[in-house]
């Protein structure tokens, strides 16, 4: 477990590093995303506080800005014209179900924002995975209601293709969730984080390579490798869950072999549930699965790289053990 300043420490780069997926957020759907912001942000922070009168603490003693994270991480992965209540419930959600019950402050088990994020793509999933088209004017009341597109990640789903290119992807220049798409901000976001040390950098280029991987040699669609690989790396919220939620150092893995195995592991589990799920955001569930299993991952990574290390020497033993049996069966 990480102490208690270091884990304030990265609540306040990762608050640094969500505002400006909000901004373009902003810029590309209008003063809805702000509104919905605002919204989560005052819910995860005012379930927070009656949580924690009912358990008889004082006020917010040593804050985390956790509420903030909560709410902003949730809403950025939410379509532009996702309807307020949802974006109540959700925060209401991860506050109440998922970050109280275990504790509060750092002691969750769970993501609080992703975990609340699953579960309403499982129980509204039309109203997750559908998005207003680009600088379309979205109104301010409760439900927008607005024309709804699919997005790369059904199409990835469903074989079907797209003609993304290189620059429409780093401009965030296609449809998805509103906090997702421009993947330029999110590689800087992430690259600030990697050498704030808020997050291990190790765990994102190992499950981006597996997936990047995976994509080329057993594509989802039937164009080109080159798009295949792109869209598996930048459509849904891939990347943005890897960054904020799996990659964040939360003290439980040590060695530098552990962050890989992690990583390689969470790559994995991703390109498996791509394969097999009939969902096309599936990198929460994956990250989820994997929280019970990361403290784990340097017994893991020591384990096989003793193996490595003493596999070569007992194959070669084997080996001289067969020769020197087969010279004894030729004098008899």
């Amino acid at each position: 477990m990480l102490p208690y300043e270091k884990y304030r420490r990265q609540m306040i780069d990762t608050t640094i590093t969500l505002l400006p997926l909000l901004l373009m957020a902003w810029y590309y759907y209008g003063p809805r995303v702000l509104v919905m912001a605002c919204i989560a942000v005052v819910t995860s922070a005012a379930a927070d506080y009656l949580c924690l009168l009912f358990q008889g603490k004082r006020w917010w003693s040593r804050y985390d800005f956790a509420p903030l994270i909560i709410g902003l991480t949730y809403v950025l992965m939410l379509p532009a014209s996702a309807p307020y209540w949802l974006v109540v419930f959700g925060a209401l959600f991860a506050v109440v179900v998922v970050r109280h019950p275990f504790g509060g402050h750092y002691h969750t088990l769970f993501h609080p924002g992703l975990t609340a994020f699953a579960f309403v793509v499982l129980c509204w999933n039309d109203l997750t995975t559908r998005y207003p088209q680009m600088f379309q004017k979205l109104p301010l009341t409760p439900t927008a209601d607005v024309s709804l597109s699919d997005s790369p990640a059904r199409m990835l789903m469903l074989g079907g293709s797209t003609n993304l290119g290189l620059l429409d992807a780093l401009l965030g220049n296609f449809i998805g969730p509103m906090g997702t798409t421009c993947v330029a901000v999110l590689l800087c976001c992430g690259l600030y984080l990697a050498v704030r040390r808020t997050i291990l950098w190790q765990i994102p280029v190992a499950s981006l390579a597996i997936i990047a991987l995976a994509a080329w040699f057993f594509p989802r669609i039937n164009g080109s490798r080159t798009v295949s690989v792109l869209m598996e790396l930048t459509s849904g919220v891939t990347l943005f869950s890897i960054f904020f939620v799996a990659a964040m150092d939360n003290g439980e893995i040590e060695t530098s072999a552990g962050k890989w195995m992690y990583g390689l592991i969470l790559g994995g589990a991703i390109v498996l549930f791509n394969q097999l799920s009939y969902l096309e955001l599936v990198s929460p569930f994956a990250i989820i699965i994997l929280s019970a299993v990361d403290h784990r991952c340097d017994a893991y990574a020591s384990r096989i790289l003793h193996g490595l290390k003493v596999l070569p020497r007992k194959c070669a033993q084997g080996v001289l053990a067969v020769w020197h049996a087969a010279g004894r069966k030729r004098e008899v």
